[in-house]
């Protein structure tokens, strides 16, 4: 009886894709991020890679100023979860 032969697997499709925005309380000294992660699928659906990485280099001007009105919007929000 033979070998059963290995299938290389082959990319066919994205699946979840993930970002991360952290807005650091002191951003003086480690500036804010926005990391991602985006699933690399094969036919059958199971993970053939998973890429990440620094999304900044990505966005346009626009969308890091949108971002970092977003982070401190956020923030003011949670200043609701301490109570007065």
């Amino acid at each position: 009886m033979d070998f059963i032969p290995s299938v290389r697997p082959v990319p066919d499709h994205i699946g979840d894709i993930s970002f991360i925005i952290t807005n650091y309380l002191d951003n003086t000294e480690t500036p804010d991020s926005v990391q991602y992660e985006v699933q690399v699928l094969q036919a059958d659906g199971s993970i053939y890679n998973i890429e990440q990485g620094d999304l900044i280099p990505y966005l346009t001007q626009e969308q890091i100023v949108m971002l970092v009105q977003f982070a401190d919007s956020m923030r003011t929000l949670a200043q609701g979860l301490i109570p007065e």
